[in-house]
């Protein structure tokens, strides 16, 4: 199965540490521009050393990041990893004078220097974002103030991983059938779908939520602290919120995130639909959080890394060639971690550095999920490739907000092949389930979390303690809101917000995924039924990077998320697959 080759960084630890030594001279050097960048040459000068530092950090970061991952065990690269972030946070405070400094120099003067050289040119959309939000940025004292809070910032982050993951035990357990059964949070999921009887399944998830409601004091502490930061943030730059401080910088209207959790909270019917069809299939007299994993065909099909590798080629065949080729690049030997093993992160990214291949891990554990996750991350590591062939530096470095659409059309793309492949009712029951539970995960459970983080930002607002309780009430209304289930009766579910990353690794992430869910839905239904320059409008986004704001670059490819509209198209789509499935369950 597919390995990194993380060699073509650094052939081995000794490498890297040689380079790092050379990275505080790069952080000095730029530091000794301050006061001087009202003088054109200096001005140039320090972007251009600007650029030099960037691409040693992106090599050291990337080498020692991906290393780490591969077993967050390893205390030795956890350490290194570590020393690399004080060095980022070192490079942070030194060159914080610079949006305060050209704050002052006006927007007239700056963008005078841009125009006037070829290489500055390429600044002068990070040039509009800076005065864009120039009300929010402070004087060089008080930048400088906030910045020494730097190395802070990424305590949460730690701190959950090593509660999560690091320290963690796992739980051994004893199956009805007298299995022994080691549970990760990398094994829960299929290890569920397979149990031989409820009562299984109930002891692997209380096994693997243990570490959440142990330590849920801990755990709320640690994200009290990612909510007093952002508080902290949002107040000391003068935004209005949490939220607005997280939306503003790419302008992204809040009406976004608001229409969003407004459309999935008024449209929950299809969803109490899904699951007592789901009960009444799978012979289930009460439903739990966990029965999402049982399967409601028995379709014995395994897919392995190089079965799902050729499935997603045929599947995208038909595509423009130039999409093709970069999506057969982005999954290459060397640059995807297949995998899964102790110690390693959970999950799945691609990480991209300009300059260099992405990188893709992956805990591939054959099922049809992880087929689709293989096209989902094939999509975020073919945009920055189109992105970095397309951009230069300053402008190849584009948001999330249009990230989660190169993936998730990659989804759409591989569904609509799957489902005209197959040929068995267990193949059809499969795939549709599959694909509802795509718009149940990606869709609705993760506004449902956005709708969470915004309820748990506004305790903070309010002035209400945040306890353990506090954030488990939410979840508990949320649940009972989206699902109709409830989670206290499920021992540990309550506290799924201490098993969510995101929340604690990068805050406002997660409504992401379900609007360029929306935006992907929209842009591949354009080119599905051959709108004209539908294709070429989306890979104008492939390759436009950060070059423009997300919304407007998503409105350019054909899905305007000003408009509820967008959003309602998912859920006509959520209605119409489990009309299909009903239909296909009905067949004998």
């Amino acid at each position: 199965m597919s390995k990194w080759n993380l060699s073509v960084f650094y052939p081995n630890l000794e490498a890297w540490e040689a380079d790092l030594k050379l990275l505080p001279a790069h952080i000095e050097k730029l530091a000794s521009y301050k006061g001087k960048l009202s003088d054109f040459e200096q001005f140039k000068a320090f972007y251009v050393a600007e650029e030099e530092a960037t691409k040693l950090v992106y090599k050291l970061y990337a080498y020692i990041h991906l290393s780490s991952d591969l077993n967050l065990k390893d205390q030795e690269k956890s350490s290194k990893n570590q020393q690399v972030m004080l060095m980022l946070s070192d490079l942070g405070q030194k060159t914080s004078f610079l949006s305060p400094e050209l704050i002052e120099l006006g927007e007239e003067k700056v963008m005078s220097f841009i125009n006037q050289d070829t290489f500055l040119k390429t600044y002068g959309f990070e040039m509009e974002k800076l005065f864009f939000q120039q009300k929010h940025v402070l004087d060089g004292d008080q930048e400088k103030l906030l910045a020494n809070f730097g190395p802070i910032r990424t305590i949460p982050s730690s701190l959950h991983q090593a509660m999560s993951i690091i320290d963690a035990e796992n739980q051994k357990i004893t199956l009805s059938n007298g299995k022994e059964l080691e549970v990760t949070l990398s094994n829960f999921r299929p290890s569920i779908a397979d149990a031989p009887t409820a009562e299984d399944r109930k002891l692997i998830f209380e096994a693997t939520f243990k570490r959440f409601r142990d330590n849920k004091t801990a755990f709320a502490a640690t994200y009290n602290l990612v909510l007093q930061q952002l508080a902290a943030s949002y107040k000391s730059r003068k935004y209005d919120s949490a939220l607005d401080a997280a939306l503003f910088r790419n302008n992204i209207p809040t009406a976004v995130y608001h229409n969003l959790m407004d459309v999935a909270n008024e449209n929950t019917a299809q969803i109490k639909r899904y699951i007592n069809l789901r009960m009444k299939y799978l012979g289930l007299d009460k439903y739990h959080t966990y029965d999402r994993f049982l399967k409601l065909a028995k379709d014995e099909t395994k897919y392995p890394f190089e079965t799902a590798r050729n499935l997603f080629f045929e599947a995208i065949d038909h595509l423009d060639s130039d999409f093709v080729n970069h999506q057969k690049d982005a999954v290459k030997d060397g640059f995807v971690d297949a995998s899964p093993q102790d110690g390693k992160r959970t999950g799945a990214y691609s990480s991209g550095f300009y300059g260099h291949h992405p990188f893709i891990l992956l805990n591939h554990d054959e099922t049809l999920d992880s087929v689709f996750t293989l096209a989902h991350e094939s999509g975020h590591s073919a945009h920055t490739l189109f992105s970095n062939e397309n951009q230069p530096m300053a402008s190849a470095d584009y948001t999330i907000f249009v990230a989660e659409i190169a993936s998730t059309f990659n989804e759409h793309v591989l569904l609509d092949y799957l489902l005209k492949k197959a040929e068995t009712r267990a193949q059809k029951i499969d795939l549709l389930e599959s694909a509802i539970d795509g718009i149940m995960s990606t869709f609705y459970r993760q506004t449902l979390f956005a709708t969470y983080e915004y309820r748990a930002n506004q305790l903070v607002e309010k002035g209400v303690p945040i306890t353990e309780q506090a954030l488990s009430n939410i979840m508990i209304d949320l649940y009972k809101h989206f699902y109709d289930l409830d989670i206290t009766e499920e021992n540990g579910k309550q506290y799924v917000w201490a098993y969510i990353p995101h929340l604690f690794h990068t805050p406002f992430y997660v409504y992401q995924y379900a609007t360029s869910y929306s935006a992907s839905l929209k842009i591949y239904d354009n080119v599905k039924n051959n709108k004209p320059e539908a294709m070429t409008n989306y890979m104008g986004l492939l390759k436009s990077g950060g070059s423009d704001y997300p919304v407007n670059q998503a409105a350019k490819a054909g899905a305007d998320l000003t408009d509820k509209e967008t959003f309602m198209a998912v859920i006509r789509r959520f209605e119409s697959l489990i009309d299909q499935l009903e239909k296909v369950l009905e067949e004998k």
